[in-house]
């Protein structure tokens, strides 16, 4: 029952990191930090995936595949870590990230056939250090990214303090005796997080929010399977609340995709309740416009002529805009306000709008913030 409950939530696991990674793809080639999140999916997916065949088979390959893919996870968590930073990590930092991935791939491939415990337990510390130094690395940088932006920040720093006890249980060498491992919950909690962050609402506390649901989850299946069997084992209880949760977690991750293809910052409707003919109206409609600063002659006279020239030529311009020029000639300005976005509110006199979005919904914005840009313009 066991092997079988374990082998159910990894499955379930993996369909919800699948069908999180069709959603991030889907804007991978607009935003950084949803490419990056792809990556660390596919290692995800493919970790699941191998620890649900490895019962099946013990060949060598599958063996050496599944520690490489567990120690190359860490340095593509720790790239996505320095996009939702917006800066590179410590080279300190980034010698420890590389050089255990290296070092347990050339473990895995010479001595992978006589995985000891202790190569187990030094996986299990440089997971847990490369953990520990990514939720330092997002702690330290919180007050210097934008509303949007640290809000997306302290969601994963959450998700990643609670993934830390989950995966210290995922190594049988160091645990032998626990009834469920918590490695598919650490990944159904990092799928649950972006989840809420590409849906446009998510926030530290909405993740627990949750996680109380799917906890709730569990227990209903306690009860239920309690009433059907009143003496069921203490180590079949773990494993029925482990799968309600984990199906939970699924069901709710399912929802926040299909938000995602929506509305999903509410903007389109609250600029439909604005007076059109009102530019401070328009603005002051949705939080994420109030919360942007609005640069005027007097702040773009620091950057050339020509570079405010061609960010007046779009009505908006972002990181992942498709005019590699107004790109570069935003990234100042946008790392200058921790913004995402400029969005022109008149080109004579020069004025912009710096919005701080979320990391995962900025792509999704760019059609509304034009809208928004027009209309504004023509009230004007």
């Amino acid at each position: 029952m066991i092997l079988s409950v374990a082998a159910i939530v990894s499955a379930i696991a993996l369909l919800a990191v699948l069908v999180a990674r069709r959603g991030a793809a889907a804007i991978a080639d607009r935003s950084p930090v949803a490419a990056r999140l792809r990556t660390v999916y596919t290692l995800v997916a493919a970790l699941l995936a191998l620890r649900l065949i490895a019962p099946l088979a013990t060949a060598t390959p599958l063996v050496i595949a599944l520690m490489l893919v567990a120690a190359w996870l860490p340095m593509a968590a720790l790239r996505l870590v320095e996009e939702l930073r917006r800066r590179h990590a410590p080279p300190l930092v980034k010698m420890v990230a590389l050089g255990g991935a290296v070092g347990f791939s050339a473990l895995a491939v010479t001595l992978g056939i006589v995985w000891s415990a202790a190569a187990a337990l030094a996986l299990a510390l440089y997971q847990l250090t490369m953990l520990a130094l990514m939720v330092a690395l997002l702690a330290r940088s919180r007050g210097e990214l934008g509303r949007g932006e640290r809000r997306t920040a302290d969601t994963f720093l959450l998700a990643l303090l609670l993934t830390i006890p989950l995966a210290a249980t995922d190594f049988a060498a160091v645990l032998p005796d626990m009834p469920i491992r918590g490695g598919a919950f650490a990944a159904l909690l990092l799928v649950l997080a972006t989840a809420r962050l590409a849906a446009g609402d998510g926030s530290p506390w909405r993740l627990v929010a949750d996680l109380l649901v799917a906890a709730g989850a569990g227990g209903v299946s306690v009860i239920i399977a309690l009433a059907a069997q009143p003496t069921l084992p203490g180590d079949a209880v773990i494993l029925v609340a482990a799968g309600g949760t984990a199906l939970a977690c699924l069901l709710l991750i399912v929802a926040r995709s299909k938000a995602g293809d929506d509305d999903a910052t509410g903007l389109v409707a609250a600029l439909a309740r604005a007076p059109a003919h009102d530019p401070h109206a328009l603005i002051a409609a949705h939080p994420l416009l109030a919360s942007g600063r609005v640069l005027g002659p007097a702040e773009l006279r620091a950057y050339p002529e020509a570079s405010i020239a061609r960010l007046l030529d779009h009505p908006v311009v972002s990181t992942s805009s498709d005019d590699s020029e107004a790109r570069d000639a935003a990234r100042e300005v946008l790392d200058a306000y921790a913004a995402t976005h400029l969005v022109r509110l008149s080109r004579t006199p020069p004025q912009l709008l710096a919005v701080a979005a979320g990391s995962l919904t900025a792509p999704a914005l760019d059609d509304e913030l034009v809208l928004v840009a027009r209309l504004i313009e023509r009230s004007a």
